[in-house]
């Protein structure tokens, strides 16, 4: 546990993306939760692409959905995030990032370094999934009591937006990072 309060302390910007998917998995549930005595017996599930619900489902558990799948998505990219130290100290090979034979001749240490950008990475994409859900449960708790009628599209592109125009800041910091520590430990790309 230490290590981990270390490793944060020591990426900034990995320890702001962290606190943003605690505030968001913490907004979800208590925006599920407050909605929920407020809701019809039928709430909308599913809606066009106009916004309009087109699909709809008793209010139970179904209405817990997307909270659930946050916590499942949670486990799994933070799984990953985790799981990655591993890969990069005991099965390096597997691990799939740019200038791969560069990246396999460095030292352990090194090859941390190399993967920090993947895991902030995988951190600001669960970001954005937990607040794109946040956006769609207020939404649909918005339609199911009427003070909505639909629940506008156009947010999704801008987090999918968001997402893709991510990919090559990330792309870049994994290359300039190989490319730093090859450097620094005096290995030849």
């Amino acid at each position: 546990m230490m290590k981990l309060f270390h490793h944060l302390r020591a990426r900034p910007l990995l320890s702001c993306c962290v606190v943003l998917v605690a505030l968001a998995e913490v907004s979800l549930w208590w925006r599920a939760c407050a909605w929920y005595p407020e809701l019809p017996a039928r709430i909308p599930m599913h809606f066009n692409a106009s916004g309009t619900p087109d699909g709809w489902a008793n209010k139970g558990l179904a209405w817990f959905l997307l909270p659930l799948l946050s916590l499942g998505m949670l486990a799994l990219l933070g799984g990953i995030a985790v799981w990655m130290g591993s890969l990069v100290r005991n099965a390096p090979a597997l691990v799939n990032v740019p200038r791969k034979q560069t990246f396999l001749r460095l030292s352990a240490a090194g090859r941390m370094e190399v993967v920090a950008p993947t895991r902030v990475f995988l951190a600001w994409i669960l970001v954005l999934v937990l607040s794109l859900f946040l956006y769609i449960l207020e939404g649909s708790g918005r339609v199911a009591v009427k003070q909505e009628e639909a629940l506008p599209s156009w947010p999704v592109f801008v987090f999918l937006g968001l997402v893709f125009s991510t990919l090559p800041f990330y792309m870049m910091a994994t290359v300039r990072t190989v490319d730093r520590v090859a450097r620094d430990e005096g290995v030849q790309g």
